[in-house]
């Protein structure tokens, strides 16, 4: 069975059998879409729990992160995969449209997932310490902490995997970015964290 099932069964979250099949379905669907990295959601998943530990957070805390990390890309299903998969640079449209995920992944899961949390991590992992994210450029502490563990370790697993665009970096090479990004894109304690998982 599909590992965002098992975590909603965990947090005992007030989903029907049917509304499950439903999320487990969306996630196989992503992994399987052509320019999406498949193993990707489980590695940001893995490590976001890791963050999330090191932050000293609460196995509920935990395990709300770990689903919504594993359902945070889920809007990606309404992105075209010549996006996805496009080689050179995206024109400003295309970056809206990539942009657009995080909202369009909230508006899936919302009448599926009764977890406020985990919908916030989904809409809200773009956000950028600094206000400069999207989609509703918040800042700093006015951005779930969930969303800003799940956002380090998205950057850090994106970084160190191959894309269509570029060749996959080294892990220390992806940690000296976020590192130097610290306090612009990323929540300062939360790059801590990230050191000490890995």
């Amino acid at each position: 069975m599909n590992a965002a099932v098992a975590k909603l069964r965990e947090l005992e979250a007030p989903a029907e059998a049917h509304s499950l099949m439903r999320l487990a379905g969306l996630i196989e669907r992503l992994e399987l879409k052509e320019g999406y990295e498949g193993e990707h959601t489980a590695r940001v998943s893995a490590l976001a729990v890791a963050i999330a530990a090191e932050l000293g957070l609460s196995g509920a805390d935990c395990r709300r992160i770990e689903l919504g990390a594993l359902l945070h890309d889920v809007g990606k299903l309404r992105v075209p995969d010549r996006v996805l998969t496009k080689r050179g640079h995206l024109d400003e449209s295309e970056w809206a449209t990539i942009r657009s995920h995080a909202a369009l992944g909230e508006r899936l899961l919302i009448h599926v997932l009764d977890l406020p949390e985990v919908l916030a991590i989904v809409r809200s992992h773009h956000e950028r310490w600094d206000g400069h994210g999207y989609p509703d450029g918040s800042e700093g502490e006015d951005i779930p902490l969930a969303a800003r563990v799940v956002a380090v370790a998205d950057a850090f697993q994106a970084m160190t995997e191959p894309r269509p665009y570029r060749k996959p970096r080294t892990r220390a090479a992806a940690l000296r970015e976020i590192v130097s990004q610290a306090g612009r894109q990323f929540d300062p304690a939360c790059v801590e964290a990230l050191r000490a998982a890995v």
